[in-house]
């Protein structure tokens, strides 16, 4: 009797340690829909991201507002960042993740900079 139970308990863990792997699995194959958005009345601003693959992306002396979108997202962390280029001005900072407000900044002021950062969420059951 206690060999029976134990059999029956490492079914158990053996088929939660599967389920554990699936969803690792579809974590790192789950391709999102990031989209990127700064706005505010800052003349102009620096702006610095990752893109898709994870990789950097600098812009400089961007006018707002600006927009970028990318689909097929796979790295699992976002990072946006601006700086204010002028004496004066707001700049709001909002990262969408499949159409979701994900995270936002916001800053004001001479000079001033805001970031958005983390790693996204996932759920396997969507």
């Amino acid at each position: 009797m206690h060999i029976m139970k134990l059999s029956a308990t490492f079914r158990i863990a053996v088929i939660l340690f599967l389920v554990v792997c699936m969803c690792i699995s579809a974590a790192c194959q789950r391709n999102d829909n990031v989209t990127y958005e700064v706005t505010g009345d800052a003349e102009s601003v620096d702006i610095t991201l990752t893109n898709s693959t994870g990789d950097t992306e600098q812009y400089n002396d961007v006018p707002l507002p600006f927009r970028m979108d990318f689909g097929g997202h796979s790295d699992s962390d976002v990072y946006l960042y601006a700086y204010n280029r002028g004496e004066s001005g707001s700049i709001n900072l909002n990262v969408y993740v499949n159409g979701q407000l994900f995270k936002s900044a916001y800053s004001s002021g001479p000079y001033v900079n805001a970031v958005v950062t983390g790693a996204k969420g996932w759920n396997p059951f969507q």
